[in-house]
């Protein structure tokens, strides 16, 4: 037949061209409209099956549901009818590209967004189809075509075909897709159908195989009403969460578990899809060679850091341990008695006769600390000493007059004898002479002077001597060496 037909002109305006698909009820021709020179395609119904006026009907029942389907994964209709030679025909949109069994053959399996992506398509195209009242009825891998550049476009073709059980046909890969009901004796499909159908194409793209497969075909019938698909993880490992229980559900035995239409297959897909495409779109980001260069990057910056950080930082003890020349001398601290802390803690209050009497008066020479350290040694002040300027009334006694100090009628003289005075009176300071050896007064005693006295902190003062009862000093004797004599 289809080397008879091949350029015969067909309704006066389409001219025949080589055979596209061959088929039981018909063979599909390519074609080109004469006056408007477009491409086509053109399905002959078979001159066996247009000899009964019934298969006639059936065949223009099928064209005019299939006219009203519009969607771009639906081959598009356009017109229909008998020409004057008696030819049964319908006319379509040209076929492009390559079937999707075909593309299985050759390239393999799918990647998962791709397989998604197309079941999605096919699943679009059903749906419109089914909201017009078309079942598909022989829903494969081989009715639909890949018409994009990039193999995703896809188109289902063959509206209306009968399903193998009722073309008799003998080969096992027509019943691969063939629905458990169907297998079971039912000729009658309707909208499950064509999603189980749907679910064994998607599960085909991703492992390569349908999931029922035999010999021959009573195997494969047995595998659809009795066997469960393997698992996809046994054929690839990239499998998205959510994806195999879609699969799963379309493959139930039961059609009234199944997705009961194709819109909700492809709305359980919808989830699957966008976390694919987050994986996807987060995947450059995670790139090992990236992360690499970002780490060492970061620490080569903080390496840098650190090292300018020390330089800027760095000190010069020649300079850093400089004294404070406006600071204090700090004493250490005795950690095993605390007495000189205490003494020291109560300088500030301390008049000149408490510092006399303290203990401080025995240690000539040191301050309190035990390291032997004398501030004062310089004869300057150090920095922040108080300055205790003398104080009282100056007088110079004259030695030729005698001491106005000293009672003429005899009785006891507290003669207080600083250690060391800043008074210069420009002479020597007199000192008392003993009395002779026959005066009837005892000794006096004279106070030891301290030894090393500090230059310029007042001296403590020594306890005054009581001395006992003496005579008047005789004006006519005068004392050696300018001092006053005491008889």
């Amino acid at each position: 037949m289809a080397s008879s037909l091949t350029d015969t002109i067909i309704a006066e305006k389409y001219k025949l061209g080589e055979v596209l698909r061959s088929g039981e009820h018909g063979d599909l021709y390519e074609a080109r409209h004469v006056l408007m020179d477009k491409l086509a395609a053109i399905r002959i119904l078979s001159p066996n099956l247009a000899a009964d006026s019934a298969n006639v009907e059936k065949f223009f029942a099928t064209a005019k549901a299939a006219s009203k389907i519009s969607d771009p994964h639906i081959q598009t209709l356009s017109d229909f009818g008998t020409d004057h030679e008696g030819f049964v025909y319908a006319v379509y949109e040209p076929l492009e590209g390559r079937s999707l069994k075909s593309v299985i053959a050759e390239d393999g399996t799918f990647p998962v967004h791709s397989a998604i992506e197309t079941a999605t398509q096919i699943a679009t195209g059903l749906a419109a189809a089914h909201t017009a009242g078309q079942i598909h009825g022989n829903l494969s891998a081989d009715n639909v075509m890949l018409t994009g550049s990039d193999g995703i476009a896809a188109k289902v073709i063959e509206f209306g075909s009968p399903n193998p059980l009722i073309e008799e046909r003998t080969d096992p890969a027509d019943f691969a897709y063939l629905a458990p009901e169907l297998c079971s004796g039912s000729d009658v499909s309707d909208e499950r159908s064509d999603v189980y159908s749907l679910g064994v194409i998607l599960y085909e793209m991703l492992a390569g195989v349908p999931p029922f497969v035999g010999e021959k075909p009573t195997e494969v019938m047995v595998e659809h009403i009795e066997e469960m698909p393997p698992p996809l993880a046994s054929f690839r490992s990239d499998i998205p969460e959510g994806l195999e229980p879609v699969i799963a559900k379309a493959l139930s035995k039961n059609p009234d578990v199944r997705q009961q239409t194709a819109q909700e297959f492809a709305e359980e897909l919808i989830p699957v899809s966008e976390l694919l495409a987050g994986h996807v779109s987060t995947a450059p980001q995670n790139n090992l060679w990236k992360t690499a260069f970002i780490v060492l990057v970061g620490m080569t910056l903080l390496g840098t850091f650190l090292i300018y950080g020390t330089y800027m930082r760095r000190t010069d003890p020649t300079t850093a341990m400089q004294p404070d020349a406006n600071g204090l001398p700090v004493q250490p601290i005795n950690p095993a008695t605390g007495t000189e802390e205490q003494t020291l803690a109560a300088m500030p209050a301390l008049t000149a006769d408490a510092i006399a009497n303290s203990n401080l008066a025995q240690m000539p020479g040191t301050l309190p600390g035990g390291d032997n350290y004398n501030p004062w040694a310089t004869g300057v002040p150090p920095p922040g000493a108080p300055s205790i300027p003398p104080g009282g009334q100056v007088v110079t006694i004259d030695p030729a007059t005698g001491s106005p100090f000293m009672p003429t009628d005899g009785g006891v003289v507290l003669v207080p004898v600083p250690v060391n005075s800043n008074t210069n009176t420009g002479r020597p300071t007199p000192t008392p002479k003993p009395p002779p050896a026959n005066a009837n007064a005892a000794p006096q005693t004279t106070p030891t002077p301290q030894t090393n006295p500090s230059p310029t902190k007042p001296a403590p003062t020594p306890r005054p001597t009581r001395s006992p009862a003496r005579t008047t000093p005789s004006a006519n004797r005068p004392a050696p060496n300018g001092d006053e004599q005491i008889d």
